[in-house]
């Protein structure tokens, strides 16, 4: 099954604002993807919608969050449901700087409703560092049952090896990804230190044709659900996950 663990609505500043609910929907089932993963910064705040449409429709939701941590690390933040994505939001917003959002310069958060209307914008500029370090929020992922992915592992700008050169030895990392542009074969060659580790690669969608093209990871599973992935990426045996 094809799986994308990385999609943004255009409640992320940086997305364009055709990524609304049923376009998101839409688009993977016609890329065949057998469950996706909303992941806005820093909020879950348009993940209920989607999983309500997603539902609708017969696509797999899942809830998740890319939270930038102090250091200015991306990292995915994936879980079992949404009530633990909310508490896990609650917490990330005690650390999140309460500075307004300029549109005109970051863009807009947009909130939308079941059927694809905009309903409202978050206020407060969500493209911005929590008051977090990289361990202090993987352990508050672990204790909301979420899976730690370490984002666009490959790029410079805002992955753990691009900020940090390391793994931090207190985060329990669950997997990494690479980007739609990064070769397997690259990754092997160039980040051998991280072969402990599994590898996805997901889409990191911020408009619609991101999700196109078949580059996302593939798990054998016997449904695509939370449970299973983290059996898979927690089982050590790489022969039942690969990437296009």
């Amino acid at each position: 099954m094809s799986i994308d663990l990385h999609v943004h609505t255009g409640l992320s500043p940086c997305a364009h604002k055709e990524m609304s609910p049923w376009n998101i929907i839409r688009m993977a089932q016609l890329e065949d993807l057998a469950l996706i993963a909303i992941t806005d910064h820093n909020t879950v705040a348009n993940v209920g919608v989607v999983m309500q449409v997603g539902a609708r429709l017969g696509l797999p939701v899942l809830a998740g969050m890319e939270v930038q941590t102090q250091e200015e690390v991306h990292l995915l933040a994936i879980f079992p449901d949404l009530d633990a994505a909310l508490a896990f939001e609650g917490f990330i917003w005690q650390y999140l700087p309460d500075i307004p959002n300029r549109p005109e310069a970051f863009g807009e958060q947009i909130l939308y409703d079941c059927e694809d209307g905009r309903v409202g914008q978050v206020q407060r500029l969500l493209l911005q560092s929590v008051e977090l370090g990289i361990e202090e929020v993987g352990k508050a992922i672990v204790a909301c049952e979420g899976l730690i992915i370490a984002s666009h592992i490959n790029r410079r700008g805002y992955s753990l090896v691009g900020q940090l050169g390391f793994v931090p030895p207190g985060l329990p990392l669950d997997a990494v990804e690479i980007d739609r542009s990064f070769l397997y074969e690259r990754f092997i060659n160039e980040y051998g230190g991280l072969g402990e580790y599994p590898v996805l690669r997901n889409s990191d969608a911020h408009q619609l044709t991101d999700l196109v093209g078949g580059f996302q990871s593939e798990m054998f599973m016997e449904k695509p659900d939370f449970e299973f992935i983290k059996e898979l990426l927690r089982a050590g045996d790489r022969q039942w996950i690969r990437i296009g």
